[in-house]
């Protein structure tokens, strides 16, 4: 089974979609920001919690639904498979950089400093609630990636060959 899931991926696809989202959701991002300014014209872009998690999930699963149908549409085999796979390399991307790249940075600078460099200490409260807002987050990226991808290979008629 993993082999035919493997088989049906296409990396150029998912890397293209993946491509795709990124200028989507800054797209995406972009909109609702003007849209903030324009509605609330004269009061500070001060947000809460709420509503930027809101935003978050609304502009993450619009970017992941276009980078999905994108990789669907041009893998033109398992599409949702494929439009899955660019909200899992988003994913792999965001913890590589945001988590990895800043803990390297952060040691080396630890072991060439003599003092080392003092963490802020976390809550539990504080990481159970950011746990589970990146698991929604994740999870409807995911949907997203999956559905636009699902629509992408819908588009492809099952008798119609590549090519032709």
């Amino acid at each position: 089974m993993l082999e035919e899931l493997r088989g049906n991926i296409r990396w150029k696809a998912v890397v293209s979609g993946w491509i795709v989202a990124i200028l989507t959701g800054i797209v995406v991002n972009a909109a609702f920001w003007i849209a903030h300014r324009w509605l609330f014209v004269g009061t500070p872009p001060e947000y809460d919690t709420t509503a930027l998690i809101t935003i978050s999930l609304i502009s993450g699963f619009l970017a992941h639904f276009v980078g999905g149908y994108v990789a669907g549409r041009k893998s033109g085999v398992a599409g949702g498979l494929n439009g899955a796979m660019v909200a899992l390399l988003g994913t792999a991307a965001l913890v590589f950089s945001v988590v990895l790249i800043p803990a390297i940075i952060i040691a080396t600078a630890g072991a060439i400093l003599v003092g080392g460099i003092e963490v802020p200490a976390v809550t539990d409260e504080f990481a159970r609630g950011l746990l589970l807002t990146l698991l929604a987050l994740f999870l409807l990226n995911l949907a997203g990636g999956f559905s636009g991808g699902r629509l992408g290979e819908w588009e492809f008629h099952p008798t119609r060959k590549r090519g032709r």
